[in-house]
């Protein structure tokens, strides 16, 4: 898992649980944002704060995935967020702008594999696929993105590899107005 990945749940850990809290949390944890680490790493200290906060594992990824695409993303990718103007735009390109640049400068990065297309000028299509599972996450940054740029999406599971298909499948709508 990526090292930006650890830095998003930490910020919001400490937005979540208040600095005391959050301090105890990650006590003994540090995570160099350029590095890659284990899956378990991860897993471990999102089910810490899950333990901490009550949220069902399913609630928890979400929220932290909109926290993260709306601030912490944006805050590290503000090149990528301004090239674009809007959600739709964003999902389009994020595949080829952001995750094969960190497959290609981090070792032991494995982003999600995403593949999106659109759903003519309303919509796109997003196929994601990753041994990981956090299709919440997903749905979560989605929403997070669409916040950034003061749109509202409606986004629908198609299809979950939790469910037993070989990935997920959401249509990500522009919400009327």
């Amino acid at each position: 898992m990526h090292g930006l990945i650890f830095a998003g749940l930490r910020a919001y850990s400490f937005e979540r649980l208040g600095s005391d809290a959050a301090e105890r949390l990650w006590a003994g944890h540090s995570y160099d944002p350029t590095k890659a680490y284990e899956d378990e790493d991860f897993l471990a200290r999102l089910e810490a704060l899950r333990a901490t906060t009550g949220d069902s594992a399913d609630e928890l990824q979400r929220a932290f995935g909109v926290f993260t695409g709306q601030t912490t993303f944006a805050a590290l990718y503000p090149d990528y967020y301004g090239a674009n103007d809007g959600t739709l735009p964003f999902l389009l390109g994020v595949e080829e702008q952001i995750h094969t640049v960190v497959r290609a400068t981090i070792h032991g990065s494995r982003p999600p594999k995403l593949h999106v297309v659109a759903l003519g000028t309303g919509g796109v299509l997003v196929s994601y696929t990753s041994e990981r599972g956090l299709c919440r996450l997903l749905e979560g940054l989605v929403h997070g993105v669409a916040r950034h740029y003061g749109e509202a999406v409606v986004v629908e599971e198609i299809q979950c590899m939790r469910e037993g298909d070989p990935g997920c499948v959401y249509s990500v709508l522009q919400a009327a107005a």
